[in-house]
């Protein structure tokens, strides 16, 4: 499968409803594009460089996804738009916590791995971050890859998706579990030599109907 993530950022004086008619359109091209899943949703609060709106796309292939993909950019890129962060992957390393519990909320973290990072050290990284869904049942499915093109200014080189059962776990649970803080967290602060992510991550999250890392 290949995937496409769009993360919409609005200018702040962009009325409702020119918000909504965005949106709408946006939806509507969403799930006319052939993707095999497509969710677009409004960001909640307590994203971190995260957005308004979050897009997801999953394509049978590459080229199933080429032009649909030129097109949606086209569309997003309008009038209310400062900004659009997005990545495109193969789908990687994932996992579903056994059980068939389904997630409310859908997570995206998208970093960008220093140039110059020994590989090594990279994979030590993300098997950290795999580790996670071991000790937080709050993550019902996950899938961690490496991005083989980034939107925006920023070359984003790794997104870790989840789902989780809710918006609080989310908040909550994960962010201060020590597996975060006393594991994850040292790749990511400057006061640790191991620190790998030094430019700005986009944390972004919605809510969810359906099934999106399946």
């Amino acid at each position: 499968m290949f995937d496409v993530t769009r993360v919409v950022h609005f200018d702040v004086a962009a009325d409702a409803s020119d918000r909504a008619g965005y949106i709408e359109d946006v939806r509507i091209a969403a799930k006319q594009c052939g993707a095999v899943r497509h969710l677009v949703a409004p960001t909640l609060p307590g994203v971190i460089n995260g957005g308004d709106l979050l897009i997801h796309l999953q394509f049978d292939s590459e080229l199933a996804a080429s032009r649909p993909v030129s097109e949606l950019d086209a569309l997003l890129d309008g009038p209310i738009t400062i900004r659009v962060d997005g990545v495109r992957y193969h789908a990687d390393r994932a996992g579903i916590r056994p059980g068939g519990h389904s997630g409310s909320i859908y997570r995206a973290l998208l970093m960008r791995v220093a140039p110059g990072t020994p590989a090594a050290t990279v994979a030590r990284f993300e098997r950290d971050l795999l580790r996670m869904p071991e000790y937080i049942p709050s993550i019902v499915a996950w899938r961690l890859s490496r991005v083989e093109r980034a939107e925006g200014p920023t070359g984003w080189t790794h997104v870790w998706e989840q789902e989780f059962t809710d918006h609080a776990s989310l908040i909550g649970q994960y962010l201060d579990h020590p597996i975060h803080w006393g594991v994850v967290d040292r790749w990511f602060d400057p006061e640790c030599t191991e620190i790998v992510i030094r430019d700005r991550v986009c944390h972004t999250f919605c809510t969810i109907d359906d099934a999106v890392l399946r």
